[in-house]
């Protein structure tokens, strides 16, 4: 049994890192960034104030993601943020440092299992752990580890879409596609440099896109004229008016060929696993899941049920918590959990 309430589950995604402390619950949930000098590597701010820096695009200050597209890109940085925001989460100094539960990108190759490891030890983890997220986030998203349906779970994270078959506790199969809730703002970044000549901060069009939070038009929550500076950036649109009518309908179009992906993944499984996700359906989790409409999108293109998990943003972080309690059920390649084989 690892020690008691040192014990952290360590999500560390491309937009948000999660810490689940066993015994107590999620603790944290932070931007994945680090700000620095511009020459320099003294530490200027980690997590939110670190993304604030990046969102404010100063020229004072050098902004660092560690995580790229699901997986460690920044070896250094990577070590420098979990070390802090551990610190944050705890509260406290600690004798020892914890012990982890890891959540690694679906589909993950060695280097990038590799890279995720080496941050979290130069962070100071005493023992290191790894599960598959695609494994976590179904047990955080309620699925049962004894259940021996196939099931396939789907994680749209901030840039990169998860996607596997779950059953018995384990991942039988599992894919990634780089493709996340950052593409969609780029894609509103082109659409108004396109319609309107105007360079929009990736920030801004984060704003917009929550602001709207559908790819269906008919379920968006604003349907506005963005004018007047106080809302996005400055001067930026003090004399401009922008609508927003047209971004659900952009959305939907932009997450089509990741639903498409799914869709060939389950058409080339096995007879078995197709026939009974026709049944089960897809447990849909991942921050961008949020959006309204993509179940229902997602549900009339793959013609199976698609249901959103009651948190879908902090799923893989709760399906870690829940390994901790026993982690000694937890197999070695962390493709499996509290079940036979």
């Amino acid at each position: 049994m690892l020690g008691w309430n040192l014990d952290l589950g360590l999500d560390v995604g491309s937009c948000t890192t999660r810490i689940y402390q066993r015994g107590v619950g999620l603790v944290l949930a932070e931007a994945s960034a680090v700000a620095f000098p511009p020459g320099g590597q003294d530490v200027l701010a980690v997590g939110g104030e670190a993304k604030l820096m990046a969102d404010q695009s100063s020229e004072d200050v050098r902004v660092v993601f560690p995580v790229r597209g699901g997986v460690v890109a920044d070896h250094q940085a990577a070590a420098i943020m979990i070390r802090e925001l551990v610190r944050r989460a705890l509260g406290r100094r600690t004798l020892f440092m914890p012990r982890f539960v890891v959540a690694l990108t679906t589909d993950a190759t060695p280097v990038e299992r590799a890279a995720l490891l080496s941050a979290v030890q130069r962070a100071g983890a005493r023992r290191v752990r790894v599960v598959d997220r695609t494994l976590a986030a179904a047990i955080g998203g309620g699925l049962v580890p004894t259940d021996r349906a196939f099931r396939m779970v789907v994680s749209i994270g901030g840039s990169v879409t998860e996607f596997g078959v779950v059953c018995q506790g384990r991942l039988v199969w599992g894919r990634n596609v780089r493709f996340g809730g950052r593409d969609l703002d780029e894609a509103i970044r082109k659409m108004i440099r396109n319609r309107y000549g105007v360079i929009l901060a990736s920030a801004s069009a984060e704003q917009m896109k929550l602001q709207v939070g559908a790819v269906l038009p008919q379920m968006a929550r604003s349907r506005v004229l963005v004018g007047g500076g106080e809302l996005y950036g400055g001067d930026l649109f003090r004399n401009l008016q922008i609508t927003l009518d047209g971004i659900p309908d952009l959305l939907g179009r932009a997450i089509a060929p990741v639903i498409n992906e799914i869709l060939w993944s389950i058409a080339e499984a096995p007879t078995e696993q197709r026939v009974e996700i026709k049944a089960t359906g897809v447990l849909l989790v991942g921050g961008t899941a949020l959006l309204q409409g993509i179940p229902q999108v997602m549900r009339e293109r793959l013609g199976v049920p698609v249901v959103r998990a009651r948190e879908p943003a902090h799923a893989a972080a709760l399906g870690l918590g829940t390994i901790l309690q026993d982690p000694a059920k937890l197999s070695r390649d962390g493709h499996r959990y509290g079940a036979p084989v």
